[in-house]
């Protein structure tokens, strides 16, 4: 199999993505892809959604936004959704990883609403970068497991994040590479919930 297939293939399989459902709250994991925080608008407008939340400091993922990525989002939401009542947005500006992303966002949450990431019935919307989506899945599985989550990446495809990650200086083949050894090595230091990767993955980033 090509390089070029190989990494379709565990793209595809980091691009977790579930049908979403009414949820109590819609977080948008910081990134410098802007496409999140649209995501998470549209969601709001469709009804899945009365909060959104925007997690995220400045990080790996932060490129060039020159802020907080969480703030970053807001602008774009502010600009493009006008209509979006700010008292429905959150935003927690300080964390620098995904675990800290869940972490400090539940602070938040308690702190400035009656939702909380600990009640047996809360549910959210996940909304991360399609190459990061699977790993957010599982720390947040390792964190929350009795909570309801949907997985609700921007509809993007392999060949507009290659075009994406270009324009920031990344390389998104390293790190698909990257996220398939986080998820292999992370549930041993007790980051994320352990995951039964497929034999076809392993094999290629073996």
């Amino acid at each position: 199999m090509d390089s070029s297939k190989q990494a379709y293939k565990l793209f595809n399989y980091l691009y977790l993505q579930n049908k979403p459902r009414k949820s109590d709250l819609i977080i948008g994991f910081g990134h410098f892809d802007l496409k999140i925080p649209r995501k998470c608008a549209d969601l709001y407008l469709q009804g899945y959604g009365s909060k959104i939340l925007f997690t995220g400091g400045i990080g790996a993922g932060t490129a060039d936004l020159q802020k907080p990525e969480a703030r970053a989002f807001f602008e774009v939401l502010k600009q493009g959704y006008p209509d979006i009542p700010e008292e429905d947005i959150l935003i927690e500006d300080r964390s620098t990883n995904t675990g800290e992303n869940i972490e400090f966002s539940a602070n938040i949450l308690k702190q400035n609403s009656d939702l909380n990431f600990d009640d047996e019935n809360f549910s959210a919307i996940l909304v991360a970068n399609a190459v990061r989506q699977k790993r957010v899945d599982l720390t947040w599985q390792k964190h929350y497991p009795k909570s309801i989550v949907y997985n609700c990446p921007p509809q993007t495809t392999m060949e507009e994040e290659y075009e994406l990650f270009q324009s920031k200086n990344r390389d998104l083949t390293e790190l698909i590479f990257s996220e398939i050894d986080k998820i292999k090595h992370y549930p041993a230091k007790g980051y994320i919930k352990e995951e039964k990767i497929p034999q076809e993955i392993l094999k290629i980033n073996s």
